[in-house]
């Protein structure tokens, strides 16, 4: 027979609040608040930084600025829907934002389709903006998007939009383009 000494290891005042404590950081656990979205924002408040490299303005400001400065001005939108040239969400949503918006399919049929769509709304300056990929550097606080462009019907029909680059770095408090280059060639 083994004999077990009544005594606890913790005091009975320590017991409860350990047997707390204990339950509290494995209900946050369950709840999620120390998993992935939990661990992003301990991340940002220890860092002091309000960027996070999967935060999405990058593409936003990038397109922005891209159908901003297009020349001619466009008036409606194209995103090449089922393509790997087709906008991030984000970075259609800017579109949307900018002026009527059309998914630009990647087949024979789907194109006839829109330029009749855009033909008989009128001659206004449509361009398909397609996303050429992003990339992250210095752990995610400099984020390099590239975007081209082509304008879709009308009498610009085929008039391409130079590939641009774009810098965007997080200057600790939010995300700014640094800088944006017409890539070589385009």
């Amino acid at each position: 027979m083994v004999r077990r000494s009544k005594r606890s290891a913790f005091p009975a005042v320590i017991r409860p609040a350990l047997l707390f404590a204990v339950s509290a950081s494995t209900l946050a656990v369950g709840c999620g608040s120390a998993g992935e979205n939990g661990a992003k924002k301990l991340a940002k408040s220890e860092s002091g930084s309000t960027c996070v490299s999967t935060d999405t303005t990058p593409v936003t400001l990038a397109v922005r600025d891209y159908i901003s400065t297009a020349s001619p001005t466009p008036q409606r939108y194209l995103s090449a829907a089922g393509t790997d040239s087709a906008l991030p969400e984000d970075g259609f949503k800017v579109l949307q934002e900018k002026g009527p918006t059309y998914f630009y399919g990647g087949d024979s049929i789907s194109h006839r389709k829109i330029r009749e769509k855009l033909a008989s709304v009128g001659p206004y300056a449509s361009l398909l903006v397609l996303f050429r990929g992003r990339s992250e550097a210095d752990g995610g606080n400099s984020v390099t998007v590239k975007l081209a462009g082509q304008y879709i019907g009308g009498e610009h029909e085929g008039k391409r939009a130079p590939l641009k680059s774009y810098a965007v770095k997080c200057d600790s408090t939010r995300w700014k383009i640094a800088t944006s280059n017409v890539e070589p060639g385009s």
